[in-house]
């Protein structure tokens, strides 16, 4: 493997990790987002 190949491989790599932590990041937020409507909801109408 020459060494361009071996960066475009490194660059893909922490590419991929970065959008996999963006995705993470974006289900924990929504997951607190809707706990926090379901709360209101509740206090709402209970």
């Amino acid at each position: 493997m020459s060494q361009k190949s071996k960066q475009k491989h490194v660059a893909r790599e922490k590419r991929e990790e970065q959008q996999a932590e963006r995705v993470v990041k974006g289900i924990f937020i929504g997951l607190i987002v809707l706990a926090v409507i379901a709360m209101i909801c509740y206090s709402i109408w209970a």
